[in-house]
């Protein structure tokens, strides 16, 4: 009988053992599908990535952009239009922008679905504009030339814009956590200024670190050598990209000339940035 209660007991326990195991294989089988799933999709993503680049010409340089959601992206979050990419710019050139803003005005709207959070911040930044430089935010009623701001990704930090005046209706997109200065940053594109990072000039101050660019994002850091640098190079500007942006590994992708780093904090303005956009716009 206890022959019989011991083999009983011991078959219990193996078949526990059995079930637990088969759990573990499970678990590990299935922990692995979707790593590897994981890494499916991050590699299609990039892939797809490098399949959307399109080779064209900003103000008669050869460019390469990002061809997305039926929009031209160029450094990450400019928007160019068709008609910016075949116009060789030569009667717009100056202020690496396509065309100034007549009188300075800018007429804008915010879409209903934005949010508080954003609306604040939007407020925020059209009173540093209105109070520190020669442009005016105006807001829209029935103009036709304006700009509207719309709500990105419920879960991101970025934003994009269309560069300079356009004619139309064009947009400045922002994500819901978004920065007051990342904000700053975006108006900073629609008024016509470009990335500091961009500047013919940049070599002097900045070293890019180019074995540190994710695979296929090394256009993003190209000179544009077809607008005009205004005044001298800002490593603080609002304009700037960050030390570490598109870095594949961790490390900075842009140091200082002498091979340091440097810490950015994208919180607003900077003397040089007022000085460059009150020159646009006299």
């Amino acid at each position: 009988m206890n022959k019989q209660l011991n083999d009983l007991f011991s078959l219990k326990m193996l078949t526990k053992r059995n079930i637990f195991m088969s759990f573990i294989i499970a678990a590990t089988l299935s922990s692995c599908n979707k790593n590897n799933e994981e890494m499916t999709t991050e590699a299609q993503a990039a892939a797809n990535k490098i399949e959307n680049l399109k080779k064209g010409q900003l103000g008669g340089q050869d460019i390469t952009y990002e061809r997305k959601d039926g929009m031209n992206f160029f450094e990450g979050d400019i928007i160019l239009s068709d008609k910016q990419l075949t116009d060789d710019g030569s009667a717009n050139r100056g202020g690496a922008s396509f065309s100034r803003w007549p009188g300075g005005k800018i007429y804008y709207t915010v879409a209903s679905n934005m949010g508080s959070i954003n609306a604040n911040k939007i407020t925020t930044a059209v009173n540093e504009y209105n109070t520190k430089t020669n442009t005016q935010w105006i807001p829209r009623t029935n103009q036709t030339n304006y700009v509207e701001f719309i709500f990105g990704s419920s879960s991101g930090s970025d934003g994009w814009a269309h560069i300079g005046y356009q004619g139309g209706k064009q947009s400045i997109s922002l994500d819901q956590y978004i920065s007051v200065g990342s904000v700053i940053h975006e108006m900073g594109h629609t008024v016509g200024l470009y990335h500091e990072h961009s500047r013919k000039d940049r070599d002097q101050y900045l070293s890019i670190q180019w074995g540190n660019i994710q695979d296929g994002q090394a256009y993003n850091f190209n000179i544009y050598s077809s607008g005009t640098d205004i005044g001298p190079f800002n490593i603080n500007s609002v304009m700037m990209y960050w030390p570490n942006s598109y870095s594949k590994n961790g490390l900075p992708t842009i140091k200082r000339a002498n091979n340091t780093t440097f810490t950015y904090n994208r919180t607003g303005f900077t003397t040089g940035d007022i000085n460059t956009i009150n020159t646009m716009y006299p």
